[in-house]
């Protein structure tokens, strides 16, 4: 359904409304109580709505949408069928707000017979989730030229996998677990993954050395594992939680396993915790964006300026000020001509199974070894293999990986394949228009 924005019932503070710029992402974590709803502003002004709370939520989502300046969703993506993460996109739909292309992980026909049972999941269903595209593992989201959105798993299963699991687990930790980059700033984002695929990502080193991490599972005791906290380091932590007694979240195990990070991270709350004597717990009132935990006024805004090479987090009447990890401007062109990692050869059509044997090599043609955490190979369709297993390439040294299941393929007629570092940035390209069985095509480069 596509028409205009009905008005909202609500206003944000007036310190969250404010234009987009052209190198500027603005990300608002929505106050939709004990749930999960996050709005991306892109450079280009395009939006994307990770989850959208819960039943009668539609209003704080207008809300947000009208203080963030944007009149349509134009991708939406739903991490996993539970209501707190759904229930509001029927309000807005419903309401007469465009959503143009909607996104969920698929496997329909194995969520379990209590969450299809539910109504939320059921208008879900009406309103888009039968024309939604599935989200598997190394596709990618073309919100932005400047940006990258990449599922890193979905499902139960991650980038590199060669034998996931099968579908209908658990339906937390099948969400979808997004990594979103943005001149150098890295963001991370899981719904409500827990610890058994966390531990399968942190194995891989798919989510290394992030600015910003919203905590899955909102502050759950089994989100937020040991490896992965190790492996992002996130210097924010936004916790989108509630004050229901029956979750307590956020627990203060995660609180004290994630603040104890060296350095320690400065962790938000969209909302305070008021019970007491159980395993709930708060981050100091300090960086609570709503300590009554009543209403819709715990929306925490962050702004991410590629210029400044830092990001502002505001919530209530406050802002703090974060310098990116490692900054880098946009690249004005494709950098391919002086890169220090190049694609030196690829085998397209090789004698054994296409879905494990294809087969892209690097060489390290700079003068400084170089990390592959965080870097990937992308395909003209725009699914991803994630390098991070290559480890380091020292100069001059090449490395060959195997698709071993990941999504992106080289399809043997032609295609066109983009070599990314780690802030999503361009390091080179190629592109072929046939394969022989068995033959490797060489660069050149």
């Amino acid at each position: 359904m596509r028409a205009r924005v009905a008005a909202p019932v609500c206003l944000l503070l007036f310190l969250f409304a404010s234009p987009a710029l052209s190198q500027t992402l603005r990300i608002y974590h929505i106050d939709v109580d004990q749930a999960s709803a996050t709005l991306f502003v892109a450079p280009s002004g395009k939006s994307l709505l990770v989850d959208a709370g819960k039943n009668g939520h539609g209003a704080r989502l207008r809300a947000a949408m009208q203080a963030a300046g944007v009149t349509q969703i134009d991708f939406f993506v739903n991490t996993h069928y539970h209501e707190d993460h759904l229930g509001g996109i029927d309000d807005l739909v419903h309401a007469s707000v465009t959503v143009a292309k909607a996104f969920d992980r698929g496997d329909k026909c194995c969520v379990s017979t209590k969450t299809k049972n539910t109504g939320a999941y059921k208008d879900y269903l009406l309103v888009l989730g039968n024309a939604a595209e599935a989200l598997t593992r190394g596709k990618t989201i073309p919100l932005d030229p400047l940006m990258t959105v990449t599922s890193i798993a979905a499902g139960g299963a991650v980038l590199g996998e060669t034998n996931p699991p099968q579908p209908g687990q658990d339906e937390n930790d099948m969400s979808v677990s997004l990594l979103i980059t943005f001149a150098g700033f890295r963001y991370f984002i899981g719904g409500d993954t827990e610890t058994a695929t966390e531990t399968k990502i942190a194995a891989r080193d798919l989510v290394t050395d992030v600015d910003m991490y919203v905590a899955d599972h909102h502050g759950a005791e089994n989100g937020s594992a040991q490896g992965l906290l190790d492996d992002m380091k996130p210097n924010v932590v936004i916790i989108s939680n509630g004050n229901r007694a029956d979750y307590k979240h956020p627990q203060q195990s995660m609180l004290n396993r994630t603040g104890a990070l060296v350095p320690a991270p400065v962790i938000f709350q969209t909302n305070k915790y008021l019970h007491t004597g159980d395993d709930g717990g708060n981050v100091a009132d300090e960086f609570i964006a709503d300590l009554e935990a009543v209403d819709d006024d715990g929306t925490i805004l962050v702004t991410v300026d590629a210029a400044a090479g830092n990001y502002q987090v505001a919530w209530r009447n406050q802002t703090r000020t974060f310098a990116v990890k490692h900054p880098a401007a946009p690249p004005a062109a494709p950098v391919a001509a002086a890169a220090t990692l190049v694609i030196a050869d690829l085998l397209p059509d090789p004698s054994g199974s296409d879905t494990q044997d294809e087969e892209v090599t690097l060489r390290n043609k700079g003068t400084a070894a170089v990390s592959l955490a965080g870097w990937f190979l992308r395909d003209e369709s725009g699914r991803v293999w994630a390098l991070a297993s290559l480890g380091t390439l020292d100069v001059g040294e090449a490395k060959t990986i195997k698709r071993g299941g990941m999504a992106m393929s080289l399809n043997n007629d032609r295609d066109e394949i983009v070599l990314l570092d780690a802030a999503g940035h361009e390091q080179d390209r190629f592109s072929y228009t046939g394969s022989q069985v068995g033959v490797r095509i060489s660069t050149g480069h």
